[in-house]
């Protein structure tokens, strides 16, 4: 299992910090169906989720402590599904990805509800 910021989410931080180019805010959650390993070079989720209820959704976005970017979601399923990956993004549908997570699987049925806290400390 492994947490990771991506390399394209740095460079998109490092815009945002200095106010260079057009780069939107990171408050969209991901979830997805494959294991591999998340690593710094990902630009997106291995297979993300865009059926069954669990596709990208703009999160709850708050501050969990004072260097802590915490993102929340829940999600309802239609179907049934194995989940094993989630992302921060800063778009509904394209965008950046900031952070990528893969975890054991997490089984869901229909009518389910899966919530995913994400938190990204700056340090």
């Amino acid at each position: 299992m492994a947490d990771v910021i991506t390399t394209a989410g740095k460079d998109a931080v490092a815009e945002k910090i200095g106010g260079l180019g057009s780069v939107t805010d990171f408050t969209y959650l991901a979830i997805g169906y494959d294991g591999a390993t998340a690593v710094v070079g990902d630009t997106a989720l291995t297979s993300e989720a865009t059926d069954s209820g669990l596709a990208r959704a703009a999160a709850v976005v708050t501050t969990d402590t004072a260097n802590v970017l915490q993102l929340v979601n829940t999600w309802t399923a239609t179907a049934t599904k194995e989940l094993r990956e989630c992302g921060v993004l800063n778009d509904a549908v394209a965008g950046v990805l900031l952070a990528h997570s893969d975890f054991n699987a997490i089984n869901v049925d229909a009518e389910d509800s899966i919530q995913i806290t994400y938190k990204v400390t700056v340090s």
